[in-house]
């Protein structure tokens, strides 16, 4: 794989990563779920004008064969993020996290289940270096890991939800009958996620606090902010996906914690202790490892060919 081939892989994590440090500090001042409706307003807003000015909206209407996927990929959207609620709220943020990046894992086992895609040991082994490296960076304290926990059933939940959705995402945009432009992917999975984020934030109680957005100018910065982010996200995700092998994407997500946590440094001030800086030379190597072995796979294909 060339760097000109990973430079939009490298992208999509940067990018994740600088939402991640601004839709934390939104969630910091505002219920989720709200945060959640905004966020997603904003961003079906940016999504519409990118659509009207590339004459796509009309393609919204062209859903044969398709549209149930569309609604899955929405509903598959607002599983993962409410499952990763409830796990949080039940249970301990670092064990938590570290289930969730499990989610390679997931997409690892389904790409070679299902898709047949062939792993080496060294793939694998450079993955879970570089999951070792991310847990590192964020923070985790492994002498106090442990899985067991009533929770944990809902952090495995929303990390096996992502994998799927990406697998989801992918057959529509590569459907053979009629498949689907990425903008429109993205616009059902954000419109159906909003649907039920209002839906939620009904239900719980928290509509109350968009009035917070008038009053809260840091607030209402870091929400317009994750609002640009998610739909960067939408454009630069599902560009990749529709390129690179599922597992190849999320190998490359796994460096948006080092986005997050160096951002979070600059612009906070947020203290970087040894064992992180450790873990991103960790995950790096792993990265470089794992570019390697594509390179070489490239070679082989071509001496074949």
């Amino acid at each position: 794989m060339k760097i000109k081939q990973t430079a939009p892989l490298l992208l999509l994590a940067f990018i994740w990563g600088c939402y991640y440090v601004a839709s934390q500090k939104a969630v910091s001042e505002m219920s989720v779920f709200t945060v959640g409706i905004v966020i997603r307003f904003i961003t079906m807003i940016l999504l519409t004008v990118i659509m009207f000015k590339r004459h796509e909206l009309k393609l919204l209407f062209n859903t044969k064969g398709i549209l149930l996927r569309l609604i899955l990929i929405g509903v598959l959207g607002f599983s993962l993020d409410l499952t990763a609620f409830i796990g949080l709220s039940l249970s301990h943020a670092g064990a938590g996290t570290a289930l969730l990046k499990c989610d390679i894992i997931f997409v690892n086992l389904i790409s070679v289940i299902i898709y047949k895609e062939k792993f080496t040991k060294l793939d694998w082994t450079y993955t879970f270096i570089m999951l070792f490296g991310v847990l590192m960076v964020m923070g985790i304290d492994f002498s106090k890991f442990k899985i067991g926990n009533k929770a944990d059933i809902f952090f495995i939940l929303s990390a096996l939800f992502v994998s799927i959705n990406a697998f989801v995402i992918k057959s529509v945009q590569l459907d053979k009958k009629n498949p689907a432009a990425d903008n429109v992917v993205a616009f059902y999975n954000n419109f159906i996620t909003m649907i039920m984020f209002i839906g939620t934030s009904v239900f719980m109680g928290t509509m109350g606090q968009l009035s917070l957005l008038a009053e809260n100018r840091p607030l209402l910065v870091a929400v317009m902010a994750a609002g640009l982010g998610q739909t960067l996200i939408y454009i630069v995700y599902y560009y990749n996906l529709r390129r690179f092998p599922v597992w190849i994407v999320k190998v490359f997500l796994l460096l948006m914690p080092i986005v997050a946590t160096i951002v979070a440094f600059l612009l906070f001030g947020d203290v970087m202790v040894l064992g992180q800086y450790i873990g991103m030379a960790i995950v790096l190597a792993g990265a470089f490892g794992i570019l390697i072995e594509q390179k070489k796979k490239a070679e082989m294909q071509k001496k074949l060919n």
